[in-house]
């Protein structure tokens, strides 16, 4: 695949900083962005068209979206925002579902935000007020789940559910958390702690191989956990850290995402060039924004590859043909 050829798409149709991007999981082409003009947009990724757009915040709140997901039946975006407001909106009429109040971390960069895909389209966690814990929600219920205080010593980057299969879940829901003190920690939705890890450097983002634990190991391929922030470490369970990657030069990581078989490992840091492509070794640079990126996702297929950034644009890059997998064919006699 030659990335090289391929051009990447600016669409501008924000007033403020872009913090958070995210696709559907079940539209191949649906992705949506939330920024500092208090709007969720939602945009068609194949046609780099705007299809919508929805403020969801009065003129008299604090307006600014620091993270957006959508749930895992793709019928729901979330939108965090520095008023401590967590907001679900209706994917189709952009109207507010519910609304969460004081549980949501208010700081000056990107919040950490995640959905759980294994136990339906319900349960979500992001950082609370403190930036140093959780907030637990199910979206069935007018009022937060759960909260977990002070599960690290410094502010939470960024949270994310690990699926079952790794070693430290054992069959139940957990949660993976790094700080900006460098720990990495593994908790379950009730705030026990299964795992902690102190990688050694500042942490921002994280990103698990998405394959189940252990299931590509007769092939070669070991599952492990990538840490991005000054360096990007990698992380194999019951070895420790494995690798020290400093490609992106001095400037830190601010996202990094797998594509969806874990072949290719895209980063997004604070330098001239925004994202690059890591597999064994750094590959190439793709493109930049004029300012910094704060976020990145995949499309489900591998299509495209889309940014958030502070220069109020979000891109839109063609990675190449959708990847569905082995294909066959036979003739009818």
């Amino acid at each position: 695949m030659d990335l090289n050829s391929n051009k990447v798409e600016f669409m501008k149709f924000h007033q403020g900083y872009v913090r958070g991007v995210a696709f559907s999981p079940v539209d191949r082409y649906l992705f949506c962005s939330g920024a500092y003009d208090g709007k969720v947009n939602v945009y068609s990724a194949k046609k780099c068209q705007l299809l919508g757009s929805y403020p969801i915040t009065t003129l008299s709140l604090a307006r600014n979206i620091k993270a957006v997901r959508f749930t895992s039946d793709g019928r729901k975006i979330l939108a965090s925002t520095n008023a401590r407001r967590l907001i679900v909106l209706d994917v189709e009429t952009g109207e507010q579902v519910v609304s969460y109040d004081n549980c949501v971390y208010n700081g000056p960069d990107r919040t950490g935000l995640a959905v759980d895909a294994q136990t339906g389209p319900n349960i979500a966690a992001c950082c609370c007020v403190n930036g140093r814990g959780l907030s637990i929600f199910d979206l069935r219920m007018p009022l937060p789940l759960d909260f977990i205080y002070d599960l690290h010593n410094n502010v939470i980057r960024d949270v994310m559910f690990l699926h079952e299969s790794w070693p430290w879940c054992k069959g139940q829901n957990a949660l993976l958390s790094v700080a900006i003190d460098g720990t990495a920690k593994v908790s379950t939705v009730d705030g026990r702690t299964l795992q902690s890890t102190q990688i050694g450097s500042m942490l921002n983002t994280a990103a698990p191989t998405p394959e189940p634990f252990g299931s590509m190991a007769d092939d070669g391929f070991y599952s492990l956990i990538m840490f991005g922030g000054e360096f990007l470490t990698s992380f194999v369970p019951e070895v420790g850290v494995q690798e020290r990657m400093r490609e992106h030069g001095k400037d830190p990581l601010w996202k990094i995402k797998y594509t969806s078989n874990g072949s290719t490992l895209f980063t997004a840091c604070d330098k001239d060039t925004d994202d690059f492509l890591i597999t064994m070794s750094f590959v190439e640079d793709l493109f930049s924004h004029s300012d910094d990126v704060e976020d990145i996702d995949i499309s489900p297929y591998d299509e495209y590859l889309v940014t958030a950034s502070k220069d109020q644009t979000v891109g839109v890059y063609k990675l190449g043909p959708p990847s569905h997998g082995v294909t066959e064919y036979g003739e009818i006699r």
